[in-house]
């Protein structure tokens, strides 16, 4: 199985708002994205996962269509993604509906949920973010079932604000 991982993205950010730079870095942002698809496509890759923070801030509704525009591109791959503390599901969150492509899937819950793709022999357990700050350790509640070959848990976090990680605890839960 082939997959890629990535994080903190972040499309949309504008560090110097107005700024000839920040409009020259959003750009790039854009273009590493798309190269990110376009290797996904070349290689032939099973599964994209996107741990969180796609966007610096709430997606825009365009962004979210283009953004899946490029998933639907994909012949082969199968894509999931949660939300993280920049792009977290707030209630007028455009994540909150938005309908994906069908090899799109968002693991949108506050509590851990899991997607499970049969052809893989692959479960993958995840949850978003709904606020800017999670302070409880919520990965460490659950465990993988062992129902299939592989087993990933997609996070977002790690300091004491955004969801804590320990290390230790976390290898020994039985994740791939």
């Amino acid at each position: 199985m082939k997959f890629i991982h990535i994080a903190d993205v972040h499309l949309g950010a504008s560090p110097n708002a107005g700024s000839a730079c920040s409009k020259k870095r959003s750009r790039e942002l854009w273009e590493t994205f798309a190269g990110v698809i376009r290797t996904c496509e070349q290689e032939g890759t099973d599964l994209l996962l996107i741990a969180g923070d796609l966007f610096h801030r709430q997606p825009l509704r365009r962004e979210l269509k283009e953004v899946d525009g490029m998933f639907a591109s994909l012949s082969r791959t199968r894509v999931v993604l949660i939300a993280g503390n920049h792009d977290y599901i707030r209630r007028d969150s455009y994540y909150r509906t938005f309908p994906w492509s069908e090899n799109v899937t968002m693991l949108r819950e506050e509590h851990l949920e899991k997607v499970e793709f049969p052809e893989l022999s692959l479960a993958v357990y995840g949850l978003s973010y709904h606020s800017r700050e999670i302070r409880e350790p919520l990965y460490e509640e659950e465990r993988p079932s062992g129902s299939w070959k592989y087993e990933i848990l997609l996070a977002h976090g790690g300091d004491e604000n955004h969801i804590p990680i320990h290390k230790k605890e976390l290898s020994a839960m039985g994740y791939d």
